[in-house]
């Protein structure tokens, strides 16, 4: 399971800041990444003003504009920081040899896992995306691009198994499934929950229905394990 924690952060040249000079300037600048960022999970992105930003990461405001023009700017840095992060945990989850006698319905299920935790780890931080990405095309297609990464992440790892699936096409299959998974975790986000049946669902919950969402689309089979311990779980 993704856990993605600030302190952990390693420093990676980002596309949409211009690389320092000095490693002097790249500490202050992953301070001001770290800082922005915790700042934003425990407020949400509009209430975090840039001095309270440049107190957090022991900066200036002066120190602040001389890497960003503005916080729109920040958050793309912040967007592609947190898309090379999470790309690099699923590089390890997209390893075929880790799956290796291990059923379909179980790599599905750790995929969307995946899914559930990044988003309830991070759920603040991917709701500024999400809203900036209404105006800010930068920031919209660098989502857009990272889903389609999962998206051939995903199928690379099922459609091997091919055979197993019911649906006549199964890799436009698995990319809906993915884009249905993406959908329902940014309403999760925004909505800051997800409600069934007159009441808002556990991480449990929104993992194991995910995963029965996708694999019946699909047309995966559970083995008959996990559907009689599903059996159990509703009595």
């Amino acid at each position: 399971m993704l856990i993605l924690i600030v302190a952990q952060t390693i420093a990676f040249p980002l596309q949409t800041v211009a690389g320092p000079k000095q490693a002097r300037s790249e500490r202050t600048l992953q301070r001001l990444l770290d800082a922005a960022q915790v700042l934003i999970e425990e407020k949400g992105h509009a209430a975090v003003s840039i001095p309270e930003i440049a107190r957090r990461a022991r900066s200036s405001v002066g120190g602040f504009y001389a890497r960003f023009r503005d916080k729109n700017e920040l958050l793309r840095a912040l967007e592609e920081r947190h898309f090379i992060e999470v790309w690099q945990r699923l590089e390890a989850l997209a390893d075929a040899r880790r799956w290796e006698n291990v059923s379909t319905a179980q790599v599905v299920e750790a995929a969307v896992a995946e899914l559930v935790s990044v988003t309830r780890e991070r759920r603040r931080l991917i709701a500024a995306f999400l809203v900036s990405a209404i105006q800010d095309p930068a920031i919209r297609e660098g989502g857009l691009r990272f889903r389609r990464r999962v998206e051939e992440c995903i199928r690379g790892l099922l459609l091997p198994r091919r055979g197993e699936m019911d649906h006549p096409d199964p890799a436009l299959a698995v990319d809906l499934a993915v884009q249905t998974a993406f959908a329902l975790m940014n309403h999760h986000v925004l909505i800051e929950k997800t409600e069934a049946a007159g009441r808002p669902l556990s991480d449990d919950e929104l993992r194991r229905e995910l995963t029965t969402m996708f694999l019946r689309y699909v047309g995966i089979a559970r083995p008959a394990s996990s559907r009689t311990k599903a059996r159990k779980r509703r009595r």
